[in-house]
């Protein structure tokens, strides 16, 4: 009998059981920072290319398919070390009539798929009758290799209205 009472007494190796509870709690929320800390900075990346297409584009009283395509591959080392894969860009010319309706002239993409803008949500202060603005979008969908353990991707979409420094509409040639 006396060598079970030692046994519930000893207290060696109770540090390692701890130990081994606590370690996978500490490692997934350093590596949940780590992964939030790279999501958000994903996110910052699309914003900033968004707005250097916007502003790459209306410098221009106008742009050829050509220059607008230079335009996105240039821009999209702005999301460097990220994978570019996934990123879809459109920009496109909005025109606004003489009642302050907005009206889409031209837009192009870089082949990925967007959502249709909603032109309605040009901001009633960029409605001058008989100007334009320019729409650049992005969406970037970012995935982290602990993707299991999450419930999805993460997609960041970005939109910004501007508009042209000419004072005219953005004509595509």
């Amino acid at each position: 009998m006396p060598v079970k009472q030692d046994l519930l007494r000893d207290r060696r190796g109770s540090a390692a059981v701890e130990f081994a509870f606590i370690v996978p709690i500490v490692l997934m929320l350093y590596f949940g920072m780590v992964e939030a800390t790279q999501a958000l900075l994903a996110n910052r990346r699309a914003s900033a290319t968004t707005t250097a297409i916007g502003d790459l584009v209306t410098q221009q009283a106008q742009v050829t398919t050509a220059d607008v395509t230079g335009i996105f591959n240039a821009s999209t080392s702005i999301m460097k070390p990220f994978p570019t894969d996934q990123l879809a860009i459109r920009v496109t010319s909005i025109e606004i009539s003489a009642n302050g309706t907005p009206v889409e002239k031209w837009t192009l993409d870089n082949g990925k798929t967007i959502a249709k803008t909603d032109l309605t949500t040009v901001a009633t202060s960029m409605r001058t009758p008989n100007t334009a603005v320019l729409r650049a979008e992005t969406v970037y969908t970012y995935r982290t290799p602990f993707q299991k353990m999450l419930p999805g991707p993460f997609t960041f979409r970005h939109k910004m209205d501007l508009a042209p420094r000419a004072g005219v509409p953005i004509a595509l040639n």
